[in-house]
């Protein structure tokens, strides 16, 4: 999958082919019509936006993103603080 993404942080993972592959911790996508937001952090093996799903407002869920179309839709303090777990985790991770 190629799409052009705004990216923050580094992170790696094993692709199916053995390559080791650089993907961004947080990545920021517009779609056609909708905004996409990937978060490659995971709490104990599950991806961590799942422990997040139905209250980060008005929006789809994927495996480790979500996807929205109006700003407004969000809700805002709970995406807060999906951010700031995931930078934790993040940090963490990479003292190991």
């Amino acid at each position: 999958m190629r799409f052009q993404m705004i990216g923050y942080g580094k992170s790696h993972y094993l692709a199916k082919s053995g390559q080791q592959v650089e993907w961004p911790i947080v990545g920021v996508a517009l779609q056609r019509s909708y905004i996409s937001v990937y978060l490659s952090v995971s709490n104990e093996g599950a991806p961590l936006v799942q422990s997040y799903a139905g209250r980060l407002g008005e929006c789809r869920m994927g495996r480790n993103n979500f996807s929205f179309v109006r700003f407004e839709d969000l809700n805002l303090a709970t995406v807060s603080a999906l951010l700031m777990e995931a930078d934790q985790l993040a940090a963490a991770t990479s003292r190991l």
